[in-house]
This record gives C-alpha cells, structure tokens and sequence, in this order.
C-alpha cells in the first residue's frame, strides 16, 4: 500500500506503478493531521510517498528524504527500520538520497519553526506520516522529495516548478518503493 497524502502525489505514484510495473494499491489519503488520523491502520507494508520540506542544510529541491523514524507534537518517534535498505534501493536506481528524522507538523514549517525542528534532530518536515503510522503495526518506510529548504521556502516563484520536479520523481521512484516495500 502507498499513502499519499495530496491528490496530485497519488496521481504521479499511480502513473509510475502503471508505466514501471509492481502491484502496489496507492491510496489518497488527506492532508494534515485530522485526515491522516482517519486513515485505518493497515496490517502488511506501507510506504507513505509525498512531497517534504528540509530543515537542515546540505539536502536540495528534487533530492529524496528517507525517514529513519517519524513524529509530531503529539506522537512519540516511531522507528523506521528498513529506512536504510529503501534509501539503498533508491540510491542504486539514481536517487539522490538523505536519511534522518523527519518531523510532522500541522502547517507550513518556515522561518524560526524550521530551525528549531532541526536542532530537535530533523532533517526534514512533512504534515501526515507520524499521523498516518501512528497506529500501523507493520513494515514501513516514508519518503518525501524535497520541494523546499531553509534557503528556499516554498512561498517564492520558483515553487511550482519546485512541485512539478517533485512530483516526477514520485512518479519514478514509486515502481522502486512498491519492489521493495510493498
């Protein structure tokens, strides 16, 4: 099962499972916590697939973000540990790949919020995965391609070409994601 969590990030993940092979089922989940959380928990292996934010320096628009663990506010860190073989099969497909904490947050993180998630450990922001795996029992992974970095905040004029690179690389990285995870 693929979780993502915006209409357009599922339309590229289907196109990619469509085009590239793999059986995975992609599921449109919502944005921010309250739809996240609506979600059933799902019992086999989950990849949760969108766009994220960097919070550190180091990661660029269009690389790829795969979460060791994930958490909010209101959700305790949740392990992810096929984190590094799935960063190693995206790599080996031509990703450029980061590992690390991924943060969930209920709005936009810009300015001072996107620094002070980075000094708790993040290296990237989304607003769903904590929400959406906070009850799932199985194998999963979480990766996010970055649109945006403390440099670049996703409010200039440079976004939508930002959001269309992003969604591209859903598109390709999704048929890798469905082998691997799912």
């Amino acid at each position: 099962m693929v979780l993502c969590p915006l209409a357009m990030e599922a339309r590229a993940a289907r196109r990619g499972i469509r085009r590239h092979g793999g059986g995975a089922t992609v599921l449109c989940t919502g944005m921010g916590p309250k739809r996240s959380r609506r979600v059933e928990p799902q019992g086999g292996p989950v990849a949760v697939v969108g766009m994220g934010g960097a919070v550190v320096d180091g990661i660029e628009p269009g690389d790829v973000v795969v979460a060791t663990d994930v958490s909010a506010d209101d959700v305790l860190p949740i392990g992810l540990p096929q984190a590094h073989a799935v960063a190693k099969s995206l790599q080996a497909a031509g990703f450029t790949v980061h590992t690390g904490p991924v943060a969930s947050v209920s709005e936009l993180a810009v300015g001072a919020r996107r620094q002070e998630l980075a000094e708790k450990g993040a290296v990237a922001v989304d607003m769903e995965s904590a929400w959406l795996l906070e009850h799932h029992r199985g194998p999963a992974a979480v990766v996010r391609v970055v649109t945006d970095t403390p440099t670049r905040e996703l409010r200039s004029l440079t976004a939508p070409a930002r959001i269309y690179r992003a969604l591209r690389t859903i598109r390709r990285l999704t048929p890798v994601l469905s082998k691997e995870v799912c």
